[in-house]
C-alpha cells in the first residue's frame, strides 16, 4: 500500500490509464496492449500471495474502467465524424478530464453527485447546435407595426435613425469644449476640440481649438507635448489669430524645460513675424 491507498501494482497501472487518457490519443491498440498487462499483472498476483487478492481485485476494478473509457473514446470518434466542424478540446481541457474519468488515479474518491453532472455536460454538449446550421426558414423577421390613421415604421427605417447620431455644428462643439476647458476638465476638453478638428477641420474655430489643446497641456505642466501642440498651430494655420500667441507660450514652454536657446529663438520670431502684437511686447524685457 502507498499514501495513496492503494496496492503498488495497481497505482502503476492507474497511472498509465491517465497517461493514455491525457495525451488525447488513446487507441484501440493502446488499449489491447494495457489489457494484456493486466492479465500479466493478475497472474503474477495470483502467484505472489500477501496482497494478491486486493491487486487482483483493483486490476478487475481498473479493467471495468477502462471498458468505460474506451465506449467514451469511441463515442466521441463517432461524433467527430458526424460534426467535422465541431472544434477539439484545447490541450488544458483535455489534460483536467483525466481526474473527472479516473478519480481513484489521482487520490481522489468521485461521488455520485459528480459523476450525475459530468453526464449531463456530455448530453448537452451532443445537443448544442451551431448557429451556421440554422435553417433559413427558422429565422424570422418582425412585420412592421401599423396604427390607425399613420404608416407602418420599418424596421430598417429605425435602425437608420437609431445609427445617425447628430453631431453639432463647429460653433456648438468648441462653447462645449470651453466650457470644460474653463471648468479645468482638461483630458474632456481636448477630447471636445479634437473632435471639433476632425468633423470640421476648415472652421474657423480650428486654430483656437488646436492652440486651447496645446493650453491644457501647458496648463498641466506637461511642457514637452504642449511644445509639440503648439508647434501644430504654427505649422497649420499660418494666417490664424492664434499663432502669436502660440510663438509666446512655445517660447514659456521651452524655459519651463531648461531649454533658454529655444525659447530665445521663438522669442526673436515672435518680434520678427509679429512686431505689434501684444506677445511681442511682452518679450522685450526677456531678450535683453
Amino acid at each position: 500500500m502507498n499514501k495513496f491507498g492503494l496496492p503498488k501494482g495497481a497505482l502503476v497501472l492507474g497511472c498509465c490509464v491517465t497517461i493514455l487518457f491525457a495525451g488525447g490519443c488513446a487507441s484501440k491498440k493502446d488499449f489491447y496492449v494495457l489489457q494484456d498487462d493486466m492479465q500479466e499483472l493478475k497472474k503474477r498476483s495470483l502467484d505472489s500471495g500477501g496482497e494478491s487478492a486486493e491487486v487482483y481485485a483493483e486490476v478487475e476494478r481498473l479493467q471495468e474502467r477502462i471498458a468505460e473509457l474506451q465506449g467514451t473514446i469511441e463515442e466521441m470518434q463517432y461524433r467527430i465524424v458526424q460534426d467535422p466542424s465541431r472544434p477539439a478540446p484545447a490541450q488544458g481541457q483535455q489534460g483536467s478530464a483525466t481526474p473527472a474519468l479516473f478519480p481513484e488515479a489521482a487520490g481522489v474518491q468521485s461521488t455520485p453527485e459528480q459523476e450525475a453532472v459530468v453526464a449531463t455536460d456530455v448530453a448537452e454538449t451532443a445537443q448544442v447546435q451551431p448557429v451556421e446550421e440554422l435553417a433559413p426558414e427558422e429565422v424570422t423577421l418582425a412585420e412592421p407595426v401599423e396604427s390607425d390613421g399613420a404608416e407602418a415604421v420599418q424596421p430598417d427605417t429605425v435602425a437608420a435613425e437609431v445609427t445617425e447620431p447628430v453631431v453639432p455644428d463647429d460653433s456648438q462643439l468648441f462653447s462645449n469644449a470651453m466650457q470644460l476647458f474653463d471648468g479645468y476638465e482638461y483630458e474632456e476638453a481636448r477630447a471636445g476640440f479634437a473632435t471639433l478638428l476632425a468633423e470640421y477641420p476648415r472652421s474657423s474655430y480650428a486654430d483656437d481649438a488646436q492652440f486651447r489643446i496645446a493650453e491644457s497641456y501647458y496648463n498641466e505642466k506637461w511642457y514637452e507635448k504642449a511644445i509639440l501642440e503648439y508647434q501644430l498651430v504654427i505649422e497649420k494655420y499660418p494666417e490664424g489669430d492664434a499663432r502669436a500667441s502660440a510663438f509666446f507660450k512655445q517660447a514659456l514652454a521651452f524655459e519651463n524645460i531648461g531649454d533658454a536657446e529655444n525659447a530665445r529663438q521663438r522669442y526673436m520670431q515672435l518680434q520678427e513675424l509679429y512686431p505689434d502684437s501684444d506677445e511681442a511686447a511682452a518679450v522685450v524685457n526677456r531678450l535683453q
